[in-house]
């Protein structure tokens, strides 16, 4: 016959045990949901082969800068050294590298990316791909930071009717007086304080002229306000 101390004995070791499993359990589950940030991914990382192989319809380009005010990528294409501005949503757009997922404005200016350019009916893009961090590319490594010129930006004139305007994100649409497309205007980052008031002061059904860069068929980046 088992005595009353036994079993509280085998009771404290069974506890003991199923402690120490429970405790097991919750560091192996903390160690499997625990995902590098991009950060710590860049440190060490070589290009892989399928990072690097454009898939159908995406282009490549050269991160020249992160907007976090605008929420807006600023890109040249590694084709022609053509600009252009990428808008994204922080809960939205994600970058992907080596398969994993992580937050949009971990990006860096220099790192080499693709991506599938949206239809202008969706606002943002929903994956960006790092291919190459900027810090693997080094001076004399095959992936060295691209070292051409940027084109000078070329002023053209955009005169029409505004239709739509996103104070937040510092854009608006105009209807050009010829009746061509509509053309989205977004103000650069360092936008002086003239042309940020005169933004500011806008209204739908203005009619406005300006000077700006295209940076493709649907897209200007605002250089002045003309009077």
């Amino acid at each position: 016959m088992i005595s009353n101390s036994s079993r509280y004995g085998f009771r404290a070791l069974y506890s003991a045990f199923l402690a120490l499993g429970l405790l097991a359990m919750v560091g192996c589950s903390a160690g499997v949901a625990r995902q590098s940030t991009l950060a710590e991914a860049r440190s060490g990382q070589r290009p892989q082969e399928d990072d690097m192989t454009l898939r159908a319809g995406e282009i490549r380009g050269e991160v020249a800068e992160v907007d976090p005010v605008h929420r807006e990528i600023r890109v040249i294409w590694m084709d022609g050294g053509r600009r252009d501005i990428i808008p994204y949503d922080i809960t939205y757009t994600r970058v992907l590298f080596h398969g994993l997922s992580y937050p949009i404005d971990s990006l860096e200016t220099g790192d080499l990316v693709a991506f599938v350019p949206s239809p202008r009916t969706t606002p943002y893009i929903d994956t960006i791909r790092l291919q190459i961090p900027v810090q693997a590319r080094v001076p004399g490594s095959p992936y060295a930071r691209a070292t051409a010129p940027i084109p000078a930006a070329r002023a053209q004139m955009i005169e029409g009717t505004v239709e739509r305007i996103d104070y937040d994100r510092g854009v608006f649409d105009v209807r050009p007086r010829n009746g061509g497309r509509m053309v989205t205007v977004a103000l650069p980052y360092n936008a002086r304080g003239a042309d940020v008031d005169n933004f500011r002061r806008l209204r739908n059904g203005d009619y406005v002229r300006v000077e700006g860069e295209f940076v493709n068929a649907d897209n200007v980046q605002l250089m002045a306000f003309v009077r």
